[in-house]
């Protein structure tokens, strides 16, 4: 199939039907499925279980339990101190730097405004001019577990519903707007650089969304947990805030020019949680 027709193809796919086929498919407990395919999935994407907490094929309930495993203590360092941006999540830097007039780039030749992809904001974040930004890619054979890049105070945490297209590089390049479309999962924290949002962007066959204080999120409607009993929570850089069950996209959002990026990171590169994006700029 070409690359034009796999993404006008996800047009007429039935998005919410699929996600829902593949959640079924990956919670369920019959061993004799889960087992043969954790070990089919293992052999293909060569998982290295060595790192994980649970070591042992055997040890998993389910093959989603085993996408969203936990890894062993010191995995997953963190690099430099608290004022360095830490990677949330395994997988491959697609874009990163500053938005233009609040416009970041999505792809080569697609942009997104991060108005739209942010929507409404904590009051801790109103007047805050957000640029700084860096996009995550999930591969399916990543670790699918979010952490923060920057330690801080939870201030909003919001949930988007939306399509599911893919948000691979191949579709990216080709649906404006993208990341806006899709459903996402807004956290918004106080952080020593400013307000900073973790956005968890869904994906095709992503068969949820979860999150540390709420478990799976409903995808049925729009929902606004700020000024629930579990914000003004206090997280420390590396600490988990949420997870995919199969893999998908997080956008780091913070304010513009709060930001100096590693001289050595580059669009394309695959990175793992914990590896330094940057720094936060000191103030004056």
């Amino acid at each position: 199939m070409s690359a034009v027709a796999f993404v006008w193809l996800q047009f007429v796919l039935p998005q919410r039907l699929l996600g829902a086929c593949v959640r079924a498919l990956a919670t369920t407990r019959r061993r004799w499925l889960s087992q043969r395919l954790i070990r089919w999935f293992a052999n293909l994407y060569a998982v290295d279980l060595g790192e994980a907490a649970r070591p042992r094929i055997e040890d998993y309930a389910s093959f989603n339990d085993f996408f969203t495993r936990e890894l062993r203590d010191g995995a997953r360092p963190l690099a430099g101190g608290q004022s360095t941006i830490a990677s949330p999540a395994d997988g491959c830097i697609t874009e990163f730097g500053t938005a233009v007039d609040g416009t970041a780039l999505q792809a080569k030749g697609m942009t997104y405004r991060l108005d739209e992809l942010l929507g409404e904001r904590p009051a801790s974040a109103h007047g805050a001019s957000l640029g700084s930004f860096a996009t995550i890619y999930l591969a399916p054979s990543n670790y699918h577990r979010v952490h923060l890049p920057l330690a801080g105070t939870l201030a909003g945490l919001r949930y988007v519903p939306g399509k599911r297209f893919s948000v691979n590089a191949v579709t990216a390049a080709r649906i404006p707007r993208l990341f806006c479309r899709n459903e996402r999962l807004i956290a918004w924290f106080a952080t020593a650089a400013g307000p900073m949002a973790v956005v968890l962007i869904g994906a095709l066959n992503v068969a949820g969304i979860e999150c540390r204080w709420l478990g799976k999120i409903d995808e049925r409607r729009e929902r606004d947990w700020s000024g629930n009993d579990f914000t003004d929570t206090v997280i420390d850089r590396g600490g988990e805030i949420g997870r995919f069950n199969l893999g998908s996209t997080v956008v780091v959002v913070l304010p513009a020019g709060a930001v100096d990026w590693d001289a050595d990171i580059v669009s394309g590169q695959s990175i793992r949680m914990g590896e330094r994006l940057g720094d936060v700029v000191a103030s004056d």
